[in-house]
């Protein structure tokens, strides 16, 4: 049986999706932030988008690459996300 790409946030399901996002992050980005709050501010920046933007994850849950469109705005999204973030924890 085919595994599920789509559910919900944290599953296992959605664990593939959730890479191809954090693949467009700067690695110095995720590294600035503490390692032992790292999960957590991960998980949370997926499932802020999974919920402020469903179209787009639900295109990053498909198989194969992410089309260059998408791939674009996801990462124009997931950046601000994480410039927030690490500005208003002086990081």
């Amino acid at each position: 049986m085919a595994e599920q790409e789509v559910g919900p946030v944290g599953s296992s399901s959605s664990k593939v999706t959730n890479e191809k996002i954090l693949a467009l992050v700067p690695e110095e980005s995720v590294k600035r932030i503490p390692f032992f709050v790292r999960k957590h501010a991960l998980s949370k920046t997926f499932e802020k988008i999974e919920l402020e933007h469903p179209d787009l994850y639900a295109v990053a849950a498909q198989e194969g690459e992410l089309p260059a469109d998408a791939r674009e705005q996801l990462s124009q999204i997931v950046n601000g996300i994480f410039e927030q973030k690490l500005k208003k924890h002086n990081l």
